[in-house]
């Protein structure tokens, strides 16, 4: 019972509003991020999408105005809950965020060593179904490390954060099984 307690009493080190404040830096992070992974990615020939461009709704103007909505309602909705459930929904998705930024942190440093000389030989070429997978799984990843996290240190934010992430896997997921698999050339 002291458990439950302890988790449905979890804080945020700071107040909401900086909780709320933190999301643009943390948002704009990523799309600096994201772009810069971009480009590291067209420039690179050690791997090919089949249609790159499909990758690009991320930067979409229309796209990032759904995400910044989408944050604002669940930052309006967790605000007026307060408690738990801002700690639970508003922390969670700053976790979230935080999470696909250290994914993307990671692929661009990839990106950028499987560019540098000797690093690779020969290329290979990757159907956008298989991408959305590869990110889907790494979100799942991310959001069981999480949950295990939240359970351990008994802490709402990681919770909604899993739930968060775990929720964007899903929707990589469902992009993928509508993408086209690579159409076959050899013969």
């Amino acid at each position: 019972m002291a458990y439950l307690q302890t988790l449905l009493s979890s804080r945020l080190p700071f107040a909401e509003w900086l909780a709320v404040a933190l999301w643009p830096a943390l948002f704009l992070a990523n799309r600096l991020v994201a772009g810069a992974l971009m480009r590291a990615s067209e420039r690179q020939t050690s791997y090919a999408l089949e249609n790159r461009s499909s990758f690009h709704r991320g930067m979409d103007p229309l796209w990032m105005l759904a995400q910044v909505l989408f944050a604002g309602a669940v930052f309006t909705f967790s605000l007026y809950a307060s408690g738990a459930l801002f700690v639970f929904l508003g922390g969670g998705v700053d976790v979230c965020v935080m999470c696909i930024l250290g994914l993307n942190l990671q692929a661009l440093l990839s990106t950028l060593a499987m560019a540098r000389p000797g690093a690779s030989e020969g290329s290979l070429k990757f159907s956008n179904s298989y991408a959305y997978r590869q990110m889907a799984a790494r979100l799942y990843g991310v959001a069981t490390l999480c949950v295990m996290l939240g359970l351990m240190v008994a802490h709402l934010a990681l919770l909604g954060g899993a739930l968060l992430t775990a929720a964007a896997a899903t929707g990589y997921l469902r992009r993928a099984d509508s993408q086209p698999s690579i159409k076959d050339q050899s013969g």
